[in-house]
């Protein structure tokens, strides 16, 4: 009998993982705010009040809480690029060119989607924008386990009904760093621009 009760719990406690799991780590986490403050995933974070998403960045999701299907789309051609519909792809980083493109929230409570932009600043109703002051722990509950190195900004939709809890998706950004050899080959460029010029002038 009491390896039967054994046997149950285990299976109990492996289904309750496998729940928690495809939705955010813990059952208890509620809000983006508590589900960074948990130090079994994170080790410190700011919300950011306003910041600009220009250029290229690199972006996976990391969490949901909501039943219902979330997905954020490229706003260039509206294909889904993470869905809770399917989380297999969750830690998998894509890549994203907010200067030719976008990022949309699309949240389907209703049988209708709510589409909101990832804009400039912290002002909607759908999303809040935080960034990691210290890497996070490995996230071994993602399918493509990653570490979320500091400076990564996570972004928390919500679906607008005013329960502020912004976990209904979870994001992770980095923006791509413009490589280092481009800086090095700017001045090169402007110098050779200028001799050209010089030498012109001369003739």
């Amino acid at each position: 009998m009491k390896k039967a009760m054994l046997f149950l719990a285990t299976l109990l406690l492996s289904q309750s993982i496998v729940v928690s799991a495809s939705s955010l780590p813990e059952p208890a986490i509620d809000t983006v705010e508590t589900f960074l403050g948990d130090n079994a995933y994170f080790n410190g974070y700011d919300v950011v009040p306003a910041i600009d998403f220009k250029g290229e960045w690199a972006y996976t999701a990391i969490g949901y809480e909501a039943a219902n299907i979330n997905q954020v789309s490229i706003e260039q051609n509206g294909v889904a690029t993470f869905s809770t519909a399917d989380i297999t792809n969750f830690g998998d980083m894509k890549l994203v060119n907010f200067d030719a493109e976008g990022l949309f929230f699309k949240d389907t409570s209703d049988g209708a989607p709510i589409n909101e932009a990832l804009d400039a600043f912290n002002g909607s109703l759908f999303f809040k924008v935080f960034e990691l002051t210290a890497d996070s722990n490995l996230l071994t509950y993602l399918n493509h386990q990653v570490v979320l190195s500091a400076g990564t900004i996570i972004v928390g939709f919500g679906d607008g009904y005013l329960d502020n809890d912004f976990d209904d998706l979870i994001l992770a950004l980095k923006p791509v760093p413009v490589p280092a050899a481009l800086f090095l080959f700017a001045p090169a460029l402007l110098g050779f621009l200028g001799l050209r010029r010089k030498s012109s002038v001369a003739a």
